[in-house]
């Protein structure tokens, strides 16, 4: 629920388990790519597609056969076979898995609302069961809501080249000196090696484009026209460029949490970092009128006095198979996750309180809640390979060096890791044979776009440039706390009656709407 990589925070809904978070993810894209345009089956894009301007017809799948779903849940599962390579679809499948939750209503004719939890990498089949539960009401009782593992994740041929969750979360986010490169970057050239080397055949097809594609087979197993589909975080990107891809497919869609699609890596650090902070500062403010506040009565001043500790002095690894110090990008990384899951405030609070006094093991488990998916599986490599993948520029080691430090200097709490969140996989990575670039659908149905004025995943910007690239949008702001309207604010039923009368057909809200 986050790279967009900002996107990651979906993770979350593990603490409802233990909840939803990611992401946000992330998948961002740059602008000023040069791009072919590439017929998707029948719609007109513009994505990279190096030597080729249009993908071989392909016979439609067959139909879904739904089964229950194992552990006893109401769910039914199944799966539809997609193509590894759109451009050579004998060269072999994956079998993506799926799941529905069937509508409550069984009076009347359900509708298809697809869902995307965010990660990237998330597994949508783990998080369904309980992102129904999030929906309003009549929407849950009116559409059969279906999720997938995409490509490279989940149960669908999941990315895993070896890289550590703990090495990502304890990440070193600022070069000690100018001139120096991102810290990370050594961790991360390991990843990019692994993943080039043992999965060569399937790492350059770890992207949204072909997910988009992948959930088109989907629409087509679901025996279905149109789809409606909701979208939290990185699952914002996969729905613009379905959109883009296929608009005569889209009946409604909902953005929540919505990503700056068309931001270069280095601009969505720049957008991260103040809307980090500024949630933190918002955190501390809370804090100092509790009583008595858990971290004292100058809470920014303890947070700067344990991250200079964890700096210098990183604490013990917590053992139980993890051998990796805790250092200052563990706090850091739980820092983003509390902010944009508030539900872990409360466990946030200690778990400082316990680094401060040497035990570091509460802050890693929170700050592994970004980088393992719901059943504890590590989500670090499909992650990255899907961000880095889609990003048409990677940013050199020293040019993110450069920006950590010069966000650190202008945000001090949380600037610097703005650039590990963001970009910190892709400094090494290999450039997408399909990046997302100069996204600018056309001919697609009016969309609702929804952005949090608090969110530090996915800061609010995003949502008004993602709306500014459809023909017609509308964008309803949350003003509250935390990673997207589902995740922080389900309850509100100023938000819940903007989205049922959307998705239930009786049209978009005024663009500018505001729910607080």
């Amino acid at each position: 629920m986050g790279p967009d990589r900002n996107r990651r925070v979906s993770g979350a809904w593990i603490g409802l388990v233990v909840l939803v978070v990611v992401a946000a993810g992330c998948g961002g894209s740059a602008t000023g790519a040069t791009s072919t345009t590439a017929s998707s089956n029948g719609a007109g894009s513009t994505y990279s597609i190096t030597g080729h301007t249009t993908l071989p017809a392909l016979a439609p799948p067959v139909a879904i056969v739904w089964s229950p779903c194992p552990g006893g849940s109401s769910l039914q599962c199944g799966s539809v076979p997609v193509p590894v390579d759109y451009q050579h679809p004998d060269a072999g499948t994956i079998q993506m898995t799926v799941s529905r939750s069937p509508a409550t209503d069984p009076t009347g004719t359900p509708g298809t609302l697809v869902f995307n939890p965010g990660g990237p990498g998330e597994s949508g089949n783990q998080l369904l069961s309980l992102a129904a539960k999030e929906f309003p009401p009549a929407i849950a009782r009116q559409f059969n809501v279906v999720s997938f593992d995409p490509r490279g994740t989940g149960a669908s041929d999941p990315l895993r080249c070896g890289t550590s969750p703990s090495g990502a979360t304890s990440a070193l986010p600022l070069p000690s000196a100018p001139g120096q490169p991102l810290p990370s970057t050594a961790f991360f050239t390991t990843m990019a090696r692994a993943c080039q080397a043992q999965h060569p055949s399937t790492v350059p097809f770890v992207n949204t484009v072909d997910t988009a594609r992948d959930m088109d087979r989907l629409r087509q197993a679901l025996g279905v026209q149109t789809i409606s589909f909701y979208g939290i975080s990185y699952g914002t990107v996969l729905g613009a460029v379905y959109a883009d891809l296929f608009p005569h497919r889209v009946a409604a869609m909902v953005l929540d949490g919505a990503v700056d699609v068309n931001a270069s890596l280095v601009v969505q650090a720049e957008q991260e970092a103040p809307a980090a902070e500024q949630s933190l500062l918002h955190l501390f403010a809370t804090c100092e009128q509790m009583a008595p506040c858990p971290l004292g009565s100058d809470p920014e001043a303890f947070f700067t006095r344990l991250a200079t500790s964890l700096t210098d002095h990183p604490l013990a690894a917590p053992g139980h198979g993890d051998t990796t110090p805790v250092t200052v990008g563990d706090l850091d990384t739980a820092t983003l996750f509390a902010l944009s899951v508030p539900q872990f405030v409360p466990s946030y609070y200690p778990a400082l309180l316990d680094a401060a006094h040497g035990n570091g093991g509460p802050l890693r488990t929170l700050a592994l809640a970004f980088d393992t998916d719901t059943n504890g599986a590590p989500l670090v490599d499909p992650l990255w390979a899907i961000t880095c993948n889609d990003a048409a520029s990677h940013p050199s080691p020293l040019v993110a060096g450069a920006l950590a430090r010069s966000l650190a200097a202008k945000y001090p709490l949380m600037g610097a890791y703005a650039v590990t969140y963001t970009m910190a996989g892709c400094v090494s990575w290999p450039a997408g044979r399909q990046p997302v670039a100069n996204l600018h659908p056309t001919g697609t149905p009016p969309i609702l776009v929804i952005g949090n004025t608090g969110d530090p995943n996915t800061p609010h910007i995003g949502a008004v440039h993602l709306a500014a690239i459809f023909p017609k949008a509308a964008l309803a702001t949350w003003r509250g706390w935390g990673h997207t309207w589902l995740l922080s604010g389900s309850s509100d039923t100023c938000m819940q009656k903007v989205v049922t009368t959307y998705l239930t057909g009786a049209g978009l809200p005024p663009s500018g709407t505001i729910c607080n």
